[in-house]
């Protein structure tokens, strides 16, 4: 059984064929992907790592449609994986119009790994007390 959204209803078989259930689920409709546009490879964040690092690899692979709030929305669950898919599929959709509420939503719900993610350099400018 696979579940979805807020009313955690079971899916069907016939559901995953019906376009009215398709679009029920969807964060966005209506996305047009630009024609010479190619899907590409992302590093899945799996929900332990900093979420901002995360961001500024997304977007360095997005600059071609950086402007375009919708492909970026649309783009983004492919660089999740694990319970962090799971938790951005779930997300309610009528609260998702902008690409500024992905990342918002993003950020809150993994905040606590900004305090615990270091990066190369503070691991190196760090010391050992005495």
């Amino acid at each position: 059984m696979v579940y979805y959204r807020k009313e955690l209803r079971a899916v069907e078989k016939n559901d995953l064929v019906d376009p009215f259930w398709a679009a029920e689920i969807c964060l966005l409709l209506n996305i047009v992907v630009p024609k010479d546009f190619r899907v590409l490879d992302f590093i899945k964040y799996t929900g332990i790592e900093c979420p901002n690092t995360h961001l500024w690899s997304y977007y360095n692979k997005m600059t071609e449609v950086i402007r375009n709030d919708k492909i970026l929305i649309y783009f983004f669950d492919d660089n999740l994986t694990g319970s962090s898919l799971s938790w951005y599929m779930n997300l309610d959709n009528t609260k998702i119009k902008k690409w500024k509420d992905s990342v918002e939503a993003f950020l809150k719900q993994y905040k606590f790994n900004l305090q615990m993610a270091l990066d190369r350099t503070s691991l190196m400018t760090m010391e050992k007390g005495s």
